[in-house]
């Protein structure tokens, strides 16, 4: 009798499954827990929001411009989902920084976090612990000296504003300190016919 139930629940199991993939797509998604309510992730098709429900059928994300994406929840279990708050909401930004090749890197680079320090205060989402650093990297561009600002923002929300109010203030900063930003260049070598011979 034990025997007949348990061969007969997996038979109903595997007919369910096949009629119902999202349903146990849905009841995977809640109980592993690797999105949860509240949170910000990004789908593989580009879209990002935070989650507002997670039923049997469906998880809906809300879009940053408010709009609602409803996505089955079969193929959310197939797809490669970012979740912005795993292991947790704070996350580091890089804002990338290009000067000329006139320009002294040890002035740059504390131009740069003193910047980013003072910002704190003023950038909503910035923070403070841990603080910002400096890199000299990627480096060598072709006209270019390229560094790398390194910030901690609370979450991922917060990106876009933090970016944009350290650009404007990186901006004021290095025209105050006469530190240029690069233009592209271009050296052409012209040749005499006489000289090819």
């Amino acid at each position: 009798m034990i025997t007949a139930l348990g061969v007969g629940g997996l038979a109903m199991g595997s007919r369910c499954r096949t009629r119902c993939p999202t349903c146990f797509a849905g009841i995977h998604i809640m109980a592993e827990q690797t999105i949860r309510v509240g949170d910000f992730i990004r789908l593989e098709t580009g879209q990002e929001g935070y989650v507002e429900d997670i039923s049997w059928r469906t998880t809906r994300v809300r879009m940053l411009p408010n709009n609602m994406v409803v996505v089955p929840n079969n193929k959310l279990s197939q797809s490669v989902i970012t979740n912005y708050h795993l292991p947790e909401r704070q996350m580091a930004i890089q804002v990338p920084v290009s000067v000329s090749y006139a320009a002294d890197p040890a002035v740059v680079e504390a131009a740069l976090l003193d910047e980013a320090r003072a910002a704190v205060a003023e950038l909503p989402g910035l923070l403070a612990d841990p603080e910002p650093s400096v890199q000299f990297r990627p480096g060598f561009g072709e006209s270019s000296l390229n560094f790398s600002l390194l910030c901690h923002i609370r979450e991922v929300a917060d990106q876009n504003a933090v970016v944009s109010g350290l650009n404007r203030r990186i901006l004021l900063r290095f025209r105050r300190e006469g530190i240029e930003f690069p233009f592209p260049t271009r050296t052409v070598l012209l040749r005499d016919e006489h000289d090819r011979r």
